[in-house]
């Protein structure tokens, strides 16, 4: 049975001192990657009777754990910047490293029965509460940060806008109306969003999603090749890499 569970702090102790499964593979997915993830580990599992523990949070945290001897064997990360600090403690990311899909930033707001009017991007920014991720460690807020700070929206929202721990904390806040608008991944909007815009890449930057091998575990790179090919990452609203200079 495929195993899965969420990185919050410290989901194990110092390498070496825990019963892990040697047969288990370690996955470490950004968040707003953990439901497509969960289902293409489960057709990893079938098809190789490999099993795959899927490690969700955020790429910064991922990366931190890394760092304080977390041991995985894949990675697949919501920014380029925390994959190359990867790539520094382990040579083999630097080598496997690859950009199987992108994604694209909105501004979003819970649904309501009368639509809110778009938002333009020309101008002021619209008024009242905002959720954006932990603009330091959190891609969505890395991103989001920027593209506040080119619209010259920055230090208006930045006073009003409540830190989310990672992309899909950022949209439950959406979802439950206890902001006005966030700032998300369009692989996140769901029924109760309403997308007010779409931020264009001048002001994000590329918006890239690379995964790396990090053991020479049996079924690592099995894995990584896997996750590259798999169709559902577009069917789940993900987009083409926007190319490959990205990966750096």
């Amino acid at each position: 049975m495929m195993r899965w569970a969420w990185l919050i702090i410290f989901l194990v102790g110092a390498p070496g001192c825990g019963t892990e499964d040697p047969a288990v593979l370690r996955w470490l997915v950004a968040s707003s990657t953990a439901g497509s993830a969960r289902q293409i580990a489960d057709e990893f599992e079938k098809s190789t009777g490999i099993a795959v523990e899927v490690i969700a949070a955020s790429s910064g945290s991922l990366v931190r754990q890394v760092e304080n001897g977390l041991q995985a064997d894949v990675a697949l990360l919501a920014s380029s910047q925390w994959m190359d600090r990867l790539e520094a403690l382990l040579p083999l990311a630097a080598e496997t490293r690859r950009v199987p899909f992108g994604n694209r930033l909105v501004i979003a707001t819970r649904s309501r029965t009368t639509p809110r009017e778009l938002i333009s991007l020309d101008g002021a920014p619209p008024a009242g509460r905002w959720v954006i991720g932990i603009p330091s460690s959190v891609p969505v807020g890395m991103h989001g940060k920027k593209a506040l700070q080119r619209l010259g929206w920055w230090e208006d929202v930045s006073p009003r806008a409540v830190r989310a721990a990672n992309a899909r904390a950022a949209v439950s806040h959406v979802n439950s109306g206890s902001v006005d608008l966030g700032l998300i991944w369009a692989s996140d909007t769901t029924t109760r969003c309403q997308i007010l815009a779409e931020l264009p890449r001048r002001l994000t930057g590329p918006i890239t999603y690379p995964a790396a091998q990090l053991s020479r575990r049996t079924g690592s790179q099995q894995l990584l090749e896997a996750l590259c090919n798999s169709p559902a990452w577009l069917a789940a609203g993900f987009t083409p890499p926007p190319s490959q200079e990205s990966n750096r």
